[in-house]
């Protein structure tokens, strides 16, 4: 089919919604050569850093290693995870704003057997060295029993590994409408795997209902599924390199803001691939007003959890509890990165993102998103690495920013690639047009009196 022919036989399919034909008709994109290459030699950067930190270095240099690669692989979940609960608190709300972002937080999904796999290979490979209960039995009868590397390593793979194949499900579910809708546009053009997805095909109306009704059931399992399994990968995983310390706001802690962290990489992925997905009309900067609102928002709850944690342990003053703080806040190398953290994740953010303009900026609104997700990811790394690496220096040199743009590149790579294969917005989601019961009131066309009118 020509492309004017494909545009034509798209609008028969896209309703009274955005205009998504030439983003149809385009379909599969080619993701750009120079974001391609740089993934590969990203995650070739990534694999040598890797083998290199854990056959060439000394004992602690090993344990460094392993610690940073925990640090990549519990921010990454936190990303992929978060991404598909995005996804799932637009369903289950009904909501409509985040609907043009819903298929870059779908892509996310995409990066979760590989994280999976890399979680398996570190915990059965010898990850669980650098935790400090693996070499020296517990004290007390319930850590002693909680802590057994082998109760560990099949809580977490199993829990994690329920969590990621309910998340794929929901994607499967939420993608197989769209996919079936365009290959009968596409023809010969439709990838072969998509088949795979749309086998039994009954047509557009029923399968847009049917996905509805699935994953409208589906989505609250999923939240009350992400609380309790990130809850439990927070404190193994993080919480338990320090055994004699606890919070018990720490797991919210990490998985609400693991859902903040993945709400700005949306910002930044969306805004780096919309022009080559054909959506930049879609996604508007009243969509990108909203999301930098959420940015916003979840960045003074990020500060509210932390000073709710920070200020009990304080005030306790008992040694078992306030050492964590004390090693972080106030002693070297840490101390000055703690303040680095605090600027990037909160004082930064939130000055700017006070600037009703700049949220509606893409590319203003992607910078602040990747200050935060770099402070983030250190936020992360202060929370491993100080049980990990007992020196002066910090550890953060080439083997670690090696690893970081491996997995930095890996990720890139699968999302886009995904994208570039499927419908860039969900364009038969019922929720991507405006909700008719909506009233929208504006100054009328030519007039100075102020007076307003409802559509």
């Amino acid at each position: 089919m020509s492309q004017p022919d494909l545009i034509a036989a798209a609008r028969q399919v896209v309703g009274p919604g955005p205009d998504v034909v030439e983003t149809l008709a385009g379909t599969p994109h080619v993701v750009p050569p120079a974001v391609r290459a740089a993934g590969f030699a990203a995650m070739a950067v990534g694999a040598l850093s890797l083998i290199y930190g854990l056959a060439f270095n000394d004992h602690d240099g090993q344990n460094r290693t392993l610690g940073v690669f925990l640090v990549c692989l519990v921010y990454f979940m936190g990303v992929s995870q978060g991404g598909v609960m995005f996804s799932v608190a637009q369903t289950v709300s009904l909501g409509r704003w985040g609907r043009p972002f819903k298929r870059v937080a779908e892509s996310f999904s995409m990066f979760l057997p590989f994280l999976w796999l890399m979680y398996a290979a570190f915990l059965v490979g010898g990850g669980l060295r650098i935790y400090e209960w693996h070499e020296t039995p517990m004290h007390g009868a319930h850590k002693a029993v909680y802590l057994q590397p082998g109760f560990f390593m099949a809580r977490q793979l199993v829990g994690t590994l329920v969590l990621f194949s309910m998340s794929l499900l929901f994607v499967r579910n939420s993608l197989r409408p769209d996919l079936g809708a365009a290959a009968e546009k596409l023809g010969d053009r439709a990838p072969a795997w998509w088949g795979r997805v749309t086998a039994g095909w009954r047509g557009t109306a029923i399968e847009v209902e049917d996905a509805y009704q699935k994953n409208i059931k589906l989505g609250p399992a999923m939240v009350i599924a992400y609380a309790v399994i990130f809850s439990m990968v927070a404190v193994d995983a993080v919480m338990s390199l320090a055994p004699h310390w606890v919070s018990n706001m720490f797991p919210g802690w990490i998985f609400v803001s693991s859902f903040w962290l993945a709400i700005n990489w949306i910002c930044i992925i969306s805004v780096f691939t919309r022009k080559w997905l054909q959506v930049e009309h879609i996604q508007t900067p009243k969509n990108y007003h909203d999301l930098g609102k959420m940015m916003l928002a979840l960045c003074i709850f990020w500060t509210y959890t932390m000073f709710a944690q920070v200020l009990p342990i304080w005030y306790g003053n008992m040694p078992e509890e306030t050492s964590y703080l004390l090693l972080r806040f106030f002693v070297a190398p840490w101390s000055g990165l703690s303040k680095v953290v605090g600027v990037m994740c909160f004082l930064f953010p939130f000055l700017v993102l006070l600037s009703r303009g700049i949220k509606k900026l893409p590319y203003s609104l992607a910078s602040v998103a990747i200050v935060i997700a770099t402070g983030v990811f250190l936020e992360r790394f202060l929370l491993v690495m100080p049980q990990v690496w007992m020196h002066d220096s910090l550890p953060l040199g080439p083997v670690e920013i090696g690893i970081l743009a491996g997995f930095v590149g890996g990720f890139v790579t699968v999302v886009t690639t995904f994208l570039s294969q499927v419908p860039a917005v969900p364009f038969t989601d019922p929720f991507m047009n405006p909700n008719p019961a909506d009233l929208h009131v504006h100054a009328h066309d030519g007039s100075a009196d102020g007076h307003a009118h409802g559509h």
